[in-house]
């Protein structure tokens, strides 16, 4: 059977999932789906929305590790170029995009929470 995938949806952890929703909609412009809260009124569980690409929360905390690499999550989009502009409107100091030598353009973003955004677009020559 031949499936056809519509997108990924990562599920991240966060200490504040507040904090979290409200960087991801002033630097990505994320809207929020829905939250859920748990008994003491924090919010425990989030969905948010970017086009088609949605991005669940989850309040337990980040996980812990020795390993203290940050989680990867990679966002096809139309305008690499478009996106740096965006975030570093929004304030947000991170480097330019660059053309990558396995035929992506690619900006990577520090969201600071232990995430690492990367936005990419295949090059004209890599289409597939």
């Amino acid at each position: 059977m031949n499936e056809t995938y519509r997108g990924i949806v990562p599920y991240l952890f966060y200490d504040d999932v507040e904090t979290a929703m409200a960087w991801y909609t002033r630097v990505f412009g994320f809207e929020e789906i829905g939250r859920w809260n748990n008994d003491a009124g924090q919010v425990q569980n989030a969905e948010m929305r970017v086009g088609t690409t949605e991005l669940w929360l989850d309040g337990s905390g980040r996980r812990q590790s020795d390993e203290k690499r940050p989680d990867w999550i990679g966002i096809w989009v139309e305008d690499v170029d478009a996106i740096y502009r965006q975030i570093t409107g929004a304030g947000v100091i991170c480097d330019a995009p660059m053309d990558r030598e396995f035929g992506v353009r690619m900006l990577t973003v520090d969201d600071g929470m232990g995430h690492l955004w990367g936005f990419i677009k295949r090059l004209e020559q890599q289409q597939v």
